[in-house]
C-alpha cells in the first residue's frame, strides 16, 4: 500500500498530465480524446460469448478509474456509471470531456471506497488504474463488493518484464516515475487476482519484444531509456469472475 502522500504525488501528476494534454488539444498539436472508442471495441472482443444480447441490454456496468471520458461512453449496454477521484476536475475542463457520453453517469470516488452498494454491477471495468492507486488491494476488494456474484470484472494493466518491474519498483519509490506507486509483471499480477478473489477465465498478454522494439526505436528520449534499460511496458489482459477466495 503506497501512504497518503505518495498517492497524493501521483494525483498531481495524473493531473497535470491531463492539463498538459488539453493546453496541446487546444493549441492544435494533439489530437482530441477518442481513443476510448476503439478500448471499449477491444473489450468487447474479449468478452464475446460471456454475455447474452438480453444480459447486455439490461446489464449495471461500471468503470473505476475512467479518466475524461472512458471506455464505458462507448459501450452501448444498458445503465452505465463511471467513478474516478479526478472527477471534479475533469468536468470543469471542456476540452478532455467533450467525448462523453451524456448517458454516463459519471461519479467523484476512489476505486478504495466506490460510492455504489453491493453487488450492483453485471460488469466492472478497470483499464489502466491499478498501478496507479493507493492500496491495490482494497480497489480489489472494492470490485469485488460491487460486482454481482455472476458478474464479470474486466482488467488490463501495464506489466512489465522480471527486470523492468524491479527496476521500475526503485524508481516508484524514489518518486522518478510519480504517477505509478505500484509495478507487476504478467504472473504477479495474475496471482495477485486470484489472491484478491478472483478467477481470470480468459487472459491476453500484448507482445514484450514488440513494445521493447517500438521503445527504442521512438524518437523520444525518454521513450529509448525504457527501451534499453528494461522499462518498456506491455499490456495484460484478463476477464475474471469472483472465485471463492475472497470476503
Amino acid at each position: 500500500m503506497a501512504s497518503r502522500r505518495r498517492w497524493m504525488s501521483a494525483q498531481d501528476f495524473e493531473q497535470g498530465w491531463w492539463e498538459r494534454v488539453a493546453r496541446r488539444i487546444e493549441s492544435g498539436q494533439a489530437e482530441e480524446i477518442t481513443y476510448h472508442a476503439w478500448k471499449a471495441s477491444e473489450m468487447e472482443k474479449r468478452l464475446e460469448g460471456f454475455l447474452s444480447e438480453e444480459q447486455k441490454r439490461s446489464a449495471q456496468v461500471l468503470e473505476i478509474g475512467c479518466g475524461p471520458v472512458g471506455i464505458v461512453s462507448y459501450v452501448p449496454w444498458g445503465e452505465r456509471f463511471a467513478v474516478d477521484s479526478l472527477e471534479d476536475f475533469y468536468r470543469s475542463n471542456p476540452t478532455l470531456t467533450k467525448h462523453r457520453n451524456p448517458a454516463v453517469r459519471y461519479v467523484k470516488g476512489t476505486g478504495e471506497e466506490v460510492p455504489f452498494p453491493d453487488r450492483k454491477f453485471l460488469l466492472v471495468i478497470l483499464d489502466n488504474v491499478l498501478d496507479h492507486v493507493q492500496s491495490a488491494e482494497r480497489v480489489l476488494r472494492e470490485v469485488r463488493r460491487v460486482l454481482a456474484d455472476d458478474g464479470l470484472f474486466y482488467f488490463a494493466v501495464n506489466v512489465r518484464t522480471l527486470p523492468g518491474s524491479l527496476l521500475h519498483t526503485v524508481l516508484a519509490a524514489l518518486q522518478i516515475d510519480k504517477g505509478h506507486p505500484y509495478s507487476f509483471t504478467s504472473s504477479s499480477i495474475r496471482r495477485f487476482l486470484c489472491q484478491n478473489g478472483f478467477d481470470p477465465m480468459k487472459e491476453w498478454v500484448s507482445d514484450a519484444k514488440e513494445a521493447r522494439q517500438r521503445d527504442r526505436k521512438a524518437p523520444e528520449l525518454r521513450h529509448k531509456i525504457k527501451g534499453y534499460t528494461g522499462l518498456y511496458e506491455f499490456v495484460y489482459y484478463a476477464v475474471c469472475s469472483k472465485s471463492g477466495n475472497g470476503a
